[in-house]
């Protein structure tokens, strides 16, 4: 964070307090200054601005030359050190409505003048240089997580399909809950990459040609371990074996986010998932019997790090980041996402993306 000294100037003019306004006015005029910093002795007590000239001469219907300094000054609701930090001394101008500061040493001397806009463009510049250097350090580190943690996962995909040795039934019961949880973490770094990504603007767009068959199969081969007891997950899809074009990756990310959403709020019941496509619009649909979304809620669902339930006490895990990606991978994409729920009964997800049909050639595999 930068200090006052970095952004103020030293070279302000200044006089005392009983110095002749007129003689003050033709200071301003000759310097081409909207204010002079008022003093008594080396310590300032004021300030003199255009403004308050307008204001305050007009008000009393005066002649200047029958004024000093002091009688029109505005005093300052208090002075900054040059150590002072430049969001500091911008919150004393913003609480008490200032546009200046005068600057002092350790003894009170006036040694320079700070403007809301010298410290406006420094508080920006020190917040872009925070967030390049956050989003540089999330980015290196879920990018160097995603390979162990992709390695654990597959590890513990073959341990649970019984390639190493078939399991009993309490070792199956144990490898589930690792593979459920190892698969929450892929996730969740996945979509932190992602949102990463798309903050820099480091995205590009693929078009291929989607097999939804396909998609669908392999979805749900990745939800198989994490469909909870109670719950059953259904795919249908209206499309057939002809491919579309578009962006697999973004695709499969959006689609598995709000799957995994209503999953992850659906305690019993079921969770279809539905494809059709017309008019060059390809649709996804996302209804559950979950615990659905107050009304009041609807609106900010979309919100990073929003979730219905942000109590220390919330039932469901989740740090509200996968509905976000979804709508930012969406905008991406040329695509939109609807929501309908009713609290008790469930939720319908609607996700519509521009996507032409592919008119002979091999669709792509996941």
């Amino acid at each position: 964070m930068q200090t006052v000294a970095t952004v103020m100037t030293p070279e302000v003019s200044s006089v005392d307090r009983d110095f002749p306004l007129l003689k003050a006015i033709a200071i301003m005029a000759k310097r081409a200054i909207s204010c002079v910093v008022v003093r008594e002795g080396p310590r300032p007590i004021g300030i003199l601005t255009e403004r308050d000239l307008v204001r305050k001469l007009f008000a009393a219907g005066g002649d200047p030359a029958m004024f000093r300094v002091g009688d029109v000054m505005t005093t300052p609701p208090q002075t900054v050190t040059e150590e002072t930090t430049t969001l500091e001394a911008l919150q004393l101008l913003r609480t008490r409505a200032f546009r200046r500061l005068p600057v002092v040493d350790p003894n009170g001397a006036l040694v320079g003048i700070v403007t809301q806009t010298d410290l406006l463009h420094a508080v920006i510049a020190d917040l872009e240089e925070a967030s390049r250097l956050k989003s540089e350090i999330l980015s290196t580190v879920s990018h160097e997580l995603r390979t162990p943690i992709a390695l654990i996962a597959g590890y513990v995909d073959l341990l649970s399909e019984g390639t190493f040795e078939p399991l009993q039934p309490r070792q199956q019961e144990v490898v589930a809950r690792v593979q459920r949880t190892s698969s929450q973490l892929v996730d969740l770094v996945n979509a932190a990459f992602e949102l990463i990504q798309l903050e820099a603007g480091r995205v590009s767009i693929a078009c291929n040609p989607i097999d939804v068959e396909a998609l669908f199969e392999q979805l749900g081969r990745e939800f198989r371990a994490l469909v909870p007891e109670g719950v059953s997950l259904h795919w249908r899809n209206e499309l057939g074996t002809q491919p579309i074009l578009g962006d697999h990756a973004k695709l499969k990310a959006s689609l598995k986010n709000v799957v995994d959403n209503a999953l992850k709020f659906t305690t019993a019941g079921r969770v279809e998932v539905m494809a059709a496509w017309a008019d060059g619009l390809l649709t996804f649909v996302v209804q559950d019997t979950g615990i659905g979304i107050p009304a009041a809620d609807l609106s900010h669902i979309f919100e990073l790090f929003r979730q219905v339930d942000a109590s220390d006490t919330r039932r469901f895990a989740g740090v509200g980041l996968g509905l976000h990606v979804v709508k930012r991978l969406l905008d991406v994409l040329g695509g939109r996402i609807a929501v309908d729920s009713t609290p008790g009964v469930g939720s319908t997800f609607r996700i519509t993306i521009p996507a032409p049909r592919v008119m002979g050639g091999p669709p792509t595999r996941p």
